[in-house]
């Protein structure tokens, strides 16, 4: 484990995260297609390579927030930003809005080895987010908060996913 974001650790993948990350992609594939949080990983021939998990508490998505509506104009996610998250402002987004960007901007520290220091390069790491279901349903942005009656309640966790396309080798 290695402190990455602000009290958070990164765990590297293993093979069984490898498989829970096959599954996440088959059952969260319907919900996150709603938004297109990460449309490169929903193309035929696309591969998912999980390179860490996360696992926020109430009061770490909390803070989070109060972070998030500190910010000063302009540095605020936009379209194309970190997972693709789109907001008005850092000031006006919903719980759900607030856990997609948490979890886009932390899986987006994974970057090539940027975790221990060294020089970002690579694909860029996304959030494919495992749980909970209110964050997964259809009306995501009604039933999501981060709120919960003990404050060390994990109320975000998933994955840190690249998605990449295989490539047939030449013919000779």
């Amino acid at each position: 484990m290695r402190p990455l974001f602000k009290g958070m650790s990164f765990t590297s993948a293993t093979a069984k995260t490898a498989k829970i990350a096959i599954l996440a992609a088959a059952l969260t594939a319907g919900s996150a297609q709603a938004h297109q949080t990460n449309p490169q990983c929903y193309v035929d021939g696309v591969q998912v390579q999980p390179v860490g998990k996360f696992a926020f508490t109430s009061k770490q998505v909390a803070d989070f927030h109060a972070d998030l509506m500190r910010r000063p104009p302009g540095s605020c996610p936009a379209g194309g930003g970190a997972g693709g998250v789109s907001a008005k402002s850092c000031g006006q987004v919903d719980h759900w809005h607030v856990a997609r960007i948490m979890s886009a901007e932390y899986c987006a520290q994974l970057q090539g080895g940027a975790q221990d220091g060294g020089k970002a390069s690579g694909p860029v790491p996304v959030a494919e987010v495992t749980a909970p279901p209110s964050y997964l349903s259809p009306d995501h942005h009604i039933r999501y908060t981060y709120k919960a009656a003990n404050p060390g309640t994990v109320v975000l966790q998933g994955l840190c996913v690249i998605c990449y396309t295989v490539e047939a080798p030449p013919k000779k």
